[in-house]
Order: C-alpha cells, then structure tokens, then sequence
C-alpha cells in the first residue's frame, strides 16, 4: 500500500480519518471489482482537501483500469452525454487564445474530442486506458491521434496545446499537483485547461455521506471549489471560472441511477417510465459536479 501524504494541495501530513476503508483494505485488488468499496478516506487538517491513503501501489492501480472493460456512456445515453460534453467545452470556449491543438486526457469514446473537431480544431489528441472506450474513440474521431498510454508515460514532443481537457480525472490520479505541472508545461502561453470532478461539499455527498457512490477505489482525491481552486493556483495556473455544471441525462437513466432508491425499485421504476413512452426525456440537471477553467498565464515561458 502507498500512503499519499503529503497532501497535494498544501503539503501537510497532517489529517484527519474521515471513514475508515470499507470493506477492509489489504495489499490485493477487491475482487469484486473497484466498486465494491472504498480506501480510507481522510481530511487534510492543512487545507481542508479530502483524499484517499493509504492507496494501492502504482502498478496495481494500472491494473484496475486495464482490467476494467466498462465504458463510461450507456449505449442509449450517448447524445445526452454528447450535450454534456458540449457544456463543458463552453465553459472555457471564451478564453480560447485559438484552435489549433487540444488534447483530451481521459478521452473516453470521444464524445468531447468530437465536440472539438466540430469548433475547427486542426490537431486533435487524446488519451484513453481503457481498451473498450479508446476502440469507440478511435472509430469516432477519424484523424485524432488517440492512444491507450497514460498522460505520465507520453512524450508530445514541446507541443503547445492550446486547450488540454481533465474530464472526471484529477479525482482518479495519484499524484494530481506533479501532473498539473505537466500540463503548465505542455499549454502554450494564454493556453487554457478545463478540469471537471466531483465536488465533496454538493449537497448529494452531505445527504449521503459514506454512501456518496463516488468513494470507491477508482478515486483518491474529493475536492470542493476551494481545493480544487487552490490546486491550480500552487500550480501556476491563473483561475478563469469556476462554477457547478450540469449533466444531461434520459429520465429513465436518471431513475435507473438514483443512489437513494433500493435497486430493485431502481429496475421497476426506471421500467414503467420507458413503458409509459417518457423515459426518453431529457434532464439538464446539477448533480454535483464542479468545472473550472484556468489559463497559463501569458507571460509564462513554454
């Protein structure tokens, strides 16, 4: 096991158990799958950023990605999931200094890559572990380069980005603070980064506590606005917006997913609601996420 102190945001040792891990963390991978349960989740007495430690050794969180043969959009949701991703890129579309390169790390199947292409972006890159969601992304973004290698393992060769995407993957990392010095040095000057997580203080997480689904072993940090802001302003970063997004989903999708609803109530309600012909409605509606946009400044070498 590696324990993540210092914190990322403020270096402190210092902290707190917020809940114990759950089931019992030992040195092996859960069988049951990275949603079976959750490391010890801990609060920074420095900064206040919630995170996991200790956390699996670095090859064996590798190994639960390359294992995992899950996409992250159902098949039926992927237009509400397109208008998602599109929200996202307009958050930092007025700070865009042009078009030209952009880089998605965790691509997904490639629904945001796609949003770009739409805008007249000439270089596209993206980044995908998962062999399932990289094999769609690569199918729907023709002329991206798209690569299974993870961000620390690639060489862009002193490419400028002008826009470098973070969708749902500053929670995932291991160290978040050593990879936001990549991406500083990979932006060009007045270069932009749009990041996305869940955010630890949304009401959802107060009501449901340890319940929250998104403590599970895929994610080791859980920040609010004011960590997340403080992460990229130690980084350099200059903070551009900050603000709770939105997610589109289908209603029957929605049902089918609320965490306060028993499972099988999940099923039959989400069921009745595609037999009565209005579970195909789409819902714009916060659930808890934060996005940020942040800027290189200009002023910054390359």
């Amino acid at each position: 096991m590696r324990d993540l102190a210092p914190c990322c945001v403020c270096g402190s040792s210092d902290r707190t158990v917020r809940f114990p891990a759950t089931p019992r963390t030992g040195d092996e991978l859960p069988a049951a799958g990275p949603y079976a349960g959750h490391y010890r989740i801990n609060t920074c007495n420095g900064c206040g950023l919630v995170y996991s430690t200790p956390i699996f050794e670095q090859e064996q969180v590798l190994e639960l990605y390359s294992n995992f043969s899950e996409a992250n959009v159902a098949e039926g949701e992927i237009e509400n999931v397109r208008v998602t991703m599109r929200n996202y890129y307009e958050l930092g579309r007025p700070f865009l200094p042009r078009k030209q390169r952009a880089l998605d790390i965790g691509c997904d199947i490639g629904l945001l890559l796609e949003v770009m292409q739409s805008e007249g972006f000439t270089e596209l890159h993206g980044l995908e572990p998962v062999g399932i969601a990289r094999a769609q992304a690569v199918k729907r973004v023709p002329g991206a380069d798209i690569s299974g290698s993870f961000y620390e393992d690639t060489d862009f060769q002193n490419i400028g980005f002008d826009l470098i995407t973070l969708i749902h993957v500053l929670d995932h990392l291991v160290r978040p603070d050593m990879v936001l010095d990549r991406v500083y040095h990979d932006l060009q000057s007045g270069g932009i980064c749009i990041a996305v997580v869940h955010d630890i203080e949304s009401v959802l997480a107060r009501l449901m506590g340890e319940r929250f689904p998104v403590l599970n072993y895929f994610h080791h940090y859980f920040f609010s606005r004011r960590t997340l802001q403080s992460l990229f302003v130690t980084r350099g970063f200059e903070v551009l917006a900050l603000a709770a997004t939105r997610n589109r989903y289908s209603l029957s999708f929605f049902i089918d997913h609320m965490p306060f609803l028993a499972p099988s109530a999940r099923r039959a309600l989400a069921l009745l609601s595609r037999r009565l012909a209005v579970g195909h409605i789409s819902l714009s509606i916060p659930v808890g996420n934060i996005g940020i946009v942040v800027r290189k400044p200009e002023t910054a070498g390359d």
